[in-house]
């Protein structure tokens, strides 16, 4: 007699009971896609069109890996032209001070002594390290392209300098024998031997730890660029040679004719290095114009992308909280009514 009102209680129970779960379940989705603003089983409510999505996020991600490594790259390469506009201020501030020299071998020592700064500063700007790496050491980018000239012991360079010079005049250049020197004889020295220092194969033995081959990035999906220049290129050779041959090739002993002539030689191969590295200056201006446009181009097509995606996987946040506030309200019922079944006793049924 009393079967048929409890099992009608038992069903009624477990279906709210299961209603309720499912109500949850919903609840649950939809505070998940107000909280992503997206949809909570994309691969579920596009279905085939997941695979165009998944594509075109895999792109997006490959993108702002590669405008990330732009942005450090773009600062490499400010760092290079720093570096640069050092040496090259260097460079026209030793200018002058020759230019002031000519004609006035008394300030021989002065000159000496000014090239040796120069040369120091020129060499602490080429061995620029930036994040770890230095800017003009080719791709040998863990090791600095130039030794300290006037470390103790002499490096390779100095001790070539200083073994080319007492080979060709028969004395050191600190002897008072080399107020002896003629003009002719420095200047066959200064554009043979000396000018094969800085020549290869001398140049990489002796002097620079470079490679001349420069780093190369990758700066958009489909373009790869050389992004550095290299401490071998004519311009610091030109460079490094005009400091070093007033610094240490005995100016201050030097007769007044032979000063003259090496001073000369000097402005007109630092002269050459301010031409050559303005030119360089160029080179990289044009890499960072060209980093800077792939990596707009490429930020436009990534907005393209995540503006595309959003429309796809977004939901409408106003319906949404429509529809939870009506589930939450759903459920509310559902408890009371589910209270009232669990407060029914065995007496009541009957």
């Amino acid at each position: 007699m009393v079967t048929t009102p409890l099992s009608t209680l038992t069903s009624a129970g477990s279906s709210l009971a299961s209603h309720i779960r499912r109500t949850q379940g919903e609840a649950v989705k939809i505070q998940a896609e107000v909280a992503s603003r997206r949809l909570y089983d994309v691969g579920v409510s596009l279905g085939y069109g997941t695979e165009s999505l998944v594509s075109f996020r895999q792109e997006i991600e490959t993108i702002e890996r590669t405008v990330d490594v732009n942005h450090q790259l773009a600062s490499r390469l400010d760092a290079s032209q720093a570096a640069l506009d050092n040496m090259m201020s260097n460079a026209n501030g030793f200018f002058s001070a020759l230019m002031s020299a000519r004609g006035d071998p008394r300030a021989a020592g002065i000159l000496a002594d000014q090239a040796k700064v120069a040369l120091n500063a020129f060499v602490n700007a080429a061995n620029t390290n930036f994040g770890g790496v230095f800017l003009f050491s080719g791709i040998q980018t863990e090791d600095a392209p130039f030794e300290d000239y006037f470390a103790a012991p002499p490096p390779s360079s100095r001790a070539a300098m200083s073994g080319a010079f007492s080979a060709e005049f028969g004395v050191s250049s600190t002897d008072p024998a080399v107020e002896n020197i003629s003009v002719s004889s420095m200047q066959a020295f200064m554009d043979n031997t000396f000018a094969t220092l800085f020549a290869d194969p001398n140049w990489a033995t002796n002097w620079s730890a470079a490679s001349s081959e420069g780093t190369t990035s990758l700066i958009s999906e489909n373009r790869t660029l050389t992004s550095s220049v290299s401490a071998n290129s004519e311009a610091f050779r030109s460079m490094m040679s005009a400091f070093v041959l007033v610094a240490d090739a005995g100016l201050s002993g030097l007769n007044d004719a032979t000063f003259e002539a090496v001073v000369d030689h000097a402005a007109k191969s630092l002269g050459k290095g301010v031409a050559l590295m303005s030119e360089l200056q160029g080179k990289l201006g044009t890499v960072q114009q060209q980093v800077q446009t792939a990596t707009e181009t490429m930020s436009v097509r990534s907005n393209i992308l995540n503006e595309f995606v959003g429309r796809a996987e977004g939901v409408d946040i106003s319906e949404l909280s429509v529809r939870l506030n009506s589930l939450l309200n759903q459920l509310e019922a559902t408890y009371a009514v589910t209270g009232r079944l669990g407060r029914l006793s065995l007496l009541d049924a009957l």
